[in-house]
């Protein structure tokens, strides 16, 4: 994707503020509403807000294509949407390493202990499986936070851990000791040999690529793991989607039509399946399946097109995602393409819910396909930890 915006004289924190305050106004937020957690949001880059944005990403982070460390979300629903930011923690040592970066997440996720409605009690079952030389991790793995707002209510946070940097031979076995450490080792177990089966049947990889928490004190908090699934084809995503309990197949499938159009292998390049699991359950409870929609649209006008029908299809109001988009596009959206990156549906029974990803491209693309950077082996990153 091309730049399409300017960095120039910002601070990478300084540049985020802008973007959620203009996501905001876009939803039409007041600012006595919107100023706090805006705040909120600034407070949670600090030491690494002041980095200068410059002219290539100081840190080449596998959130965006072009290495930048950040992306912004809304989720569309018959309630009010939600708000989101995710983003990678940065080091503030000079280079800023991969260690620096987990140190500085650790100490985030330490600082969220005092936030309303925030549980760190799953997360302390299994953070030490994911730390350097620890548990069945061999490699660092990245980790990742995300704040999801919602108006009237207190802000939610999650955390990702990036298993893109583990081999493939390892990951399973490291998600299923945490499956079992909270409880969902028989959810857990049931997807594993369904995805098995499936892959054996078609020859097609789903990649897993993270496991992530909710931050969350109540007794509906999930786990949730993402696959990347290597191929186009709609009947994998609805196979795949179709392992989670709350999975209307004829709705979903409805719904893949508005966005993509009716071609088998319409789903562009690299779209991703989400599993969330809770407590004592027999198999995932949900599935959500995330489109690249940069990926088979000519512009973010054509995206935005099918992404309204998208809405349309589940009874949202497309006026309000164009509404969004004006208030943050920094050109006319037939003349730019990845700010709107991913588009992704959950099926929820009867009904479901939309969400729309955000890119704001500043740097070069680093990567020639979506996915992580190349990573050098595993025994490269023990010895030099500056990758």
């Amino acid at each position: 994707m091309d730049s399409i915006f300017s960095g120039e004289g910002r601070s990478i924190g300084g540049f985020l503020r802008e973007r959620w305050s203009e996501m905001c106004e876009g939803l039409d937020l007041p600012q006595t509403l919107s100023g706090p957690v805006t705040e909120q949001v600034g407070d949670l880059m600090r030491p690494w807000a002041d980095l200068p944005v410059g002219q290539a990403s100081p840190f080449p982070s596998y959130v965006a294509d072009d290495g930048f460390p950040a992306e912004m979300s809304v989720k569309w629903s018959r309630e009010r949407p939600e708000l989101r930011i995710l983003f990678e923690a940065l080091g503030t040592s000079r280079p800023i390493t991969a260690a620096s970066n987990r140190d500085a997440a650790a100490a985030l996720t330490d600082r969220l202990a005092g936030e309303p409605m925030v549980c760190l009690d799953r997360y302390g079952k299994v953070a030490d499986m994911f730390a350097p030389g620890a548990g069945q991790a061999t490699a660092p793995v990245p980790v990742w936070h995300s704040l999801a707002w919602k108006p009237g209510r207190p802000p939610a946070f999650k955390v990702y851990f990036g298993l893109y940097a583990v081999d493939l031979t390892e990951r399973h076995a490291l998600v299923g000791e945490a499956m079992a450490r909270l409880a969902m080792g028989t959810a857990w177990a049931d997807t594993s040999a369904q995805v098995a089966r499936a892959a054996q049947a078609d020859g097609i990889e789903r990649e897993l690529e993270f496991f992530a928490l909710d931050l969350d004190a109540g007794a509906r908090a999930r786990a949730k793991v993402y696959y990347r699934n290597h191929t186009g084809s709609v009947t994998v995503l609805e196979q795949m989607a179709s392992l989670a309990r709350a999975h209307e197949p004829d709705r979903a499938r409805s719904a893949f039509r508005a966005l993509l159009g009716t071609a088998p292998e319409a789903a562009g390049a690299a779209p991703l399946t989400c599993l969330a699991y809770r407590p004592d359950a027999a198999c995932a409870d949900e599935s959500t399946t995330y489109f690249r929609v940069s990926t088979f649209t000519a512009s973010d006008e054509e995206a935005a097109d099918r992404i309204g029908a998208l809405m349309a299809h589940e009874g949202l109001d497309p006026r309000r995602h164009h509404a969004l988009l004006h208030a943050l596009a920094p050109r006319p959206l037939n003349q730019s393409r990845g700010l709107q990156e991913l588009v992704s549906y959950r099926s929820l029974g009867h009904e479901g819910d939309v969400s729309v990803y955000f890119r704001f491209p500043l740097y070069p693309p680093h990567t020639a396909e979506p996915g992580p950077p190349s990573q050098p082996s595993p025994r490269t990153l023990q010895e030099d930890d500056s990758l």
